[in-house]
């Protein structure tokens, strides 16, 4: 199943598997998890302030840093709204977060696995979803668990 297309700016498109998703967003958590981990080696007073830069809108600031840049505008999908910088620690929180409401999983958060959103509902959401325990839906056939999450706008 197509998770989501993205535009290449060239008129092809590009689409991602769950699978795929998956595995970008792991390795991303990974990615903030060890910058992290770097800035806690240094061992002086003043820490770096660590933000997450997008490609394509990478501030004025940041690209004064290379004598030779050049703006890609090719990076920026057609449909991507303005992106700011983001300190580091917002960034990877968002990604650790482990319990989201139906609401915000039907709105496909970054950091969540796109084929297993139901698993971030908390417990007591999920039984008042689907009327079952989150072990008691695992032990279903794939076809109903999948009728079942679509039937909520999780599939």
């Amino acid at each position: 199943a197509v998770v989501s297309t993205q535009s290449t700016g060239d008129g092809e498109e590009l689409q991602h598997t769950g699978g795929a998703q998956s595995q970008f967003t792991e390795r991303y958590k990974l990615a903030l998890k060890s910058t992290v981990g770097y800035t806690e080696l240094i061992e002086s007073k003043d820490k770096p302030e660590m933000t997450v830069v997008w490609a394509g809108h990478e501030p004025e600031q940041f690209k004064s840093l290379f004598p030779w840049w050049e703006d890609m505008t090719e990076t920026i999908p057609a449909a991507e709204t303005e992106r700011r910088p983001t300190p580091l620690d917002e960034e990877l929180k968002q990604f650790l977060q482990t319990e989201y409401t139906l609401q915000e999983l039907q709105e496909r958060p970054a950091g969540c696995d796109p084929l297993r959103l139901e698993q971030y509902l908390s417990d007591t959401e999920f039984e008042a979803i689907f009327s079952m325990t989150k072990k008691n839906f695992g032990s279903l056939q794939p076809w109903k668990q999948k009728k079942l999450k679509s039937a909520h706008g999780l599939f």
